[in-house]
């Protein structure tokens, strides 16, 4: 084979000389074998020569291996692995022959073997999730004749703490955002016993690897940090000696700028490329020039043991057609300034709506370090700083996530950058944003010019009753269906499952029916038959709860029990647990509490009804994070045991709990206010004789509330009211006046007097 003379010479090293020569020397068969296992590719290249040169091949870009690769029918004689992150939002497939299942395994096991060698472990622990890494790892830990046990990554993280204290394992195989988790979750690291831990499948910085020695009690060279993907495998791991990531076996890698792949994006800082890879050993992946789209810095060969290998000093970001801005946002930088301050933390980071938000998880969390950090963030990346200035980006967020609660996207395996991906036509995901979705939000904020005339404070409602679904229920729902598409987790003929009263049953039952997936409704029989029939016309399936959970006495943990119970039965099934899952109050965080300041301004007070308090989390941190001094007034239910007190009868579902929710913060709220049955009935029937505003029984509480608090409310002050639901669900109820009569004793002029009578 006849190797060009002229790309030799632009080799800088004899490092890379050597590895070309070799990958060269062998370019005409593995082209070959490409086209014979994959014949589009002879396509791609024009066709069968004698003479490749390395570099005029294509790069084999995300759009082409969309095209011809991850959504081709698989060969059932195949491993097959699943991922999902593609710009189309399909979920990759991604081919295993037994022959590069033992190459992987191969690979890999030489390494870990050098990487323990005289370090005295002799059991093994892997921690990491599914695909092909924990797959493989046990047969890798057996080869090192380990002792060795696996972790499912969905288990509860105490159950990884519970398993790691009782099998106490020298070598822990697992990934940061894992090891995030458990050091979070434990009071003592150190205990478990641990000795090298090997990391794959994130980002890992060099502070961050630092602070988990300490916690560990290990050298920081006793943490390892390894990089690969489920196309190529094994890549490179780091070197503490070097400070370095060191390209593996069977490996050949180029740098390129971002102008090479044709796109328009920035181009990149002088010391950073993205990552080429084409593998000599790989034969179910067309892997000459595979683009990684991965970020690295210094990319440059050096001097391992006397031999000269490719390497280069830290991955810092990836690029791509579906990540907004992501050519010029680090979580490598970003992590490096949250770690300065908060050596505990545990971090995510989301490009979303035309903002960088920045969560964080610390046990020594501060709310003054938020400013420092929104501002080293601006500081040390630049680039950040000026598209917020261009306004690229919205102002940085930083939001700490409560000890209790799961950080956003959810998972305990989760630790990377997220982008929201460009809005395309052709993507199954239109449909999360457009039709009857595209109405959720941006509810009307009215003035209540006549309840509260001769207050000498102005009263301004939030009309979420005038989301299509009825509620604010839909922007949660919203939310936690969108996130969970987005992550691959659901998708066309998933089985949606929920427990609710009312509300947000309707409101997932609406975007189901868009999005082509069954919903069930898990409700108990304290049920209105108009919720009812609205679920039946929107073709949920309604799974009724007889009784109440023995034990407490309450519906909401049978309802629980049975959501759990219909999750093992249906395969596929999906819960978006509405009472812990963050996007439930980050829904009104990023959206409801904005459009209130962005028409207000100024709001002195907020009234939110409780429930889930999901609504009033996100209101009162979007207060507290953005500086504003609204006073957040929760108004709750007698009988209600959410802010304390004895549990008592409740005639209306939505108002108050028989728990205290999760998503309960008490330090966020100002003042609590408790309303009864009778209350909330004037309440709804004055704002109807007054405004004409028909609303549901949790605003004729916040109606009371208001009346309740008149005399403490400064003249001039602006308060602002969530309407929380329609009150055609509620005409057998609240505006029956035979109703009333049979529950109160009462006549309806009893109710009906615009003072509300309170």
């Amino acid at each position: 084979m006849i190797i060009e003379d002229v790309y030799l010479k632009r080799l800088q090293v004899a490092a890379e000389r050597e590895a070309a020569k070799m990958l060269l020397d062998n370019l005409q068969d593995k082209v070959l074998e490409v086209i014979g296992v994959f014949p589009w590719y002879k396509g791609l290249i024009g066709g069968v020569q004698t003479n490749y040169s390395l570099k005029k091949l294509p790069l084999l870009t995300s759009e082409i291996l969309e095209t011809y690769y991850y959504t081709e029918p698989a060969d059932p004689t195949l491993a097959v692995y699943r991922t999902s992150g593609t710009s189309t939002g399909h979920r990759k497939a991604i081919l295993y022959s037994e022959e590069d299942d033992q190459h992987y395994i191969d690979i890999k096991t030489k390494l870990f073997g050098e990487l323990i060698a005289g370090s005295g472990c002799t059991r093994a622990l892997a921690d990491m999730g599914t695909g092909h890494a924990a797959n493989t790892a046990l047969t890798i830990f057996e080869r090192l004749g380990l002792e060795n046990r696996a972790i499912p990554f969905e288990l509860p993280i105490q159950q990884h703490i519970e398993q790691l204290g009782a099998f106490q394992p020298d070598l822990l195989y697992t990934m940061p955002s894992i090891l995030d988790h458990i050091v979070y979750a434990t009071d003592n690291p150190l205990a478990f016993g641990i000795r090298k831990i090997i990391l794959v499948g994130e980002i890992a910085t060099p502070e961050w690897q630092c602070n988990m020695a300490r916690l560990f009690g290990l050298e920081p060279r006793d943490i390892i940090d390894t990089y690969g993907s489920i196309e190529i495998g094994t890549i490179a791991y780091y070197s503490h000696d070097l400070g370095r990531y060191i390209l593996a076996d069977g490996i050949y890698a180029e740098g390129i700028g971002t102008q090479e792949l044709g796109e328009e994006w920035r181009p990149l800082a002088d010391d950073e490329s993205i990552l080429v890879l084409t593998s000599s050993v790989r034969k179910m992946l067309p892997a000459i020039r595979f683009v990684t789209y991965d970020v690295v810095r210094d990319f440059r060969p050096v001097m391992v043991g006397g031999v000269e290998k490719q390497s280069f000093a830290s991955i810092v970001k990836r690029v791509g057609r579906e990540l907004k801005h992501g050519e010029k946002i680090s979580l490598y930088d970003i992590e490096r300034v949250v770690y300065r301050h908060l050596e505990d933390a545990i971090i995510r980071v989301s490009v979303e709506d035309n903002a960088l938000t920045v969560y964080i998880q610390s046990k020594s969390a501060e709310n003054c370090a938020i400013p420092a950090i929104r501002e080293e963030i601006g500081e040390c990346i630049p680039e950040i700083g000026r598209m917020i200035r261009n306004h690229l980006l919205d102002a940085i967020e930083v939001i700490i996530v409560a000890a209790e609660e799961p950080l956003e996207r959810g998972q305990v395996k989760n630790k990377k950058l997220y982008y929201q991906k460009d809005k395309d036509n052709s993507r199954p995901d239109i449909y999360l944003n457009g039709g009857i979705l595209s109405a959720i939000g941006n509810t009307p904020l009215i003035k209540l010019n006549h309840l509260f005339q001769k207050s000498g404070f102005e009263v301004y409602a939030k009309m979420e009753l005038l989301n299509p679904g009825g509620s604010a229920k839909d922007r949660p729902a919203l939310r936690m269906i969108r996130e969970a598409w987005k992550e691959g987790i659901i998708g066309p003929g998933t089985s949606i499952i929920e427990s609710s009263s009312g509300n947000m049953a309707i409101s997932l039952a609406m975007i189901c029916k868009v999005l082509g997936m069954r919903f069930i409704s898990v409700v108990d029989p304290r049920t209105t038959d108009t919720n009812l029939q609205i679920l039946k016309a929107l073709d949920a399936k309604i799974d009724l709860v007889p009784g109440p959970d023995p034990e407490t006495g309450e519906f909401l943990p049978a309802r629980l029990n049975r959501v759990q119970q219909l999750l093992a039965e249906i395969p596929g099934s999906y819960w978006p647990n509405q009472y812990a899952n963050p996007h439930n109050y980050l829904s009104h965080y990023h959206t409801t509490m904005k459009e209130i300041v962005a028409e207000l301004g100024r709001v002195d007070y907020l009234f939110c009804s409780v429930s889930t308090c999901g609504t009033i989390r996100g209101l009162a941190e979007y207060a507290r994070d953005h500086g504003l001094k609204t006073k957040i007034v929760a108004v709750d239910a007698e009988g209600s045991i959410i802010f304390g007190g004895n549990k008592g009868e409740r005639r209306f579902p939505g108002l108050g709990a028989g728990i205290v929710p999760p998503f309960c913060r008490t330090d966020l709220i100002d003042r609590i206010i408790h309303v009864s049955d009778s209350d909330i009935v004037k309440g709804c029937r004055a704002l109807a004789r007054s405004e004409s505003v028909l609303a549901g029984a949790s605003s004729g509480g916040i109606i009371a509330a208001v009346k309740k608090m008149e005399p403490e409310l400064t003249p001039g002050s602006v308060c602002g009211v969530i309407l929380h639901d329609k009150g055609e669900r509620y005409l057998d109820t609240v505006y029956s006046d035979a109703w009333i009569q049979s529950q109160f004793s009462l006549d309806h002029s009893a109710v009906d007097r615009t003072d509300l009578g309170i």
